[in-house]
């Protein structure tokens, strides 16, 4: 039989109530996603400033992969909470923007959770590549597009890591 301090620490745990640390983490990334600027990684990508149309749909894969990165930066700092707070933070997103296009930026969020998961923080290349599909550059570049990218990511993984609390 438990006793009621390992009752109320389980249930502190599994309420879905997240600890004040958690909450931090959470309101962190809200506005570091808040203040992103994709401008860079649009460049890279060769989508010029009236590709209107392109542009919306990349800044739906990036604010998805920053998500994601945000995710694999919880699996390191909050192994066990990592999934809950997660989870939390796409109902609240979805709550907060109500249209399709933060369904489609949550669920973009999941297939990059997806394909980082695997690898966790050491290998990037395959996001990169991915990403590197909806280049409009020479394709001839795709090598050294993919490499900056990748770079790039990790950069960001880390800002997103070192921003967590």
């Amino acid at each position: 039989m438990q006793n009621s301090d390992d009752l109320t620490t389980q249930e502190a745990s599994t309420d879905g109530a997240p600890s004040e640390a958690a909450r931090a983490a959470l309101e962190n990334f809200k506005a570091l996603l808040a203040d992103a600027d994709f401008t860079l990684e649009l460049e890279l990508l060769g989508i010029k400033r009236m590709q209107f149309m392109r542009r919306r749909q990349m800044q739906s894969e990036l604010m998805g992969l920053y998500m994601a990165l945000w995710r694999l930066a919880l699996a390191r700092s909050f192994p066990v909470d990592a999934p809950r707070m997660f989870e939390l933070f796409q109902q609240e997103y979805v709550q907060a923007h109500k249209d399709k296009h933060s369904s489609h930026i949550v669920q973009r969020a999941n297939e990059y959770w997806a394909m980082l998961e695997p690898r966790g923080d050491g290998d990037f290349s395959e996001v990169a590549r991915h990403l590197c599909s909806f280049s409009t550059q020479d394709p001839g570049q795709a090598k050294s597009i993919n490499l900056k990218l990748v770079l790039h990511i990790r950069k960001i993984y880390k800002l997103v890591f070192d921003r967590l609390i």
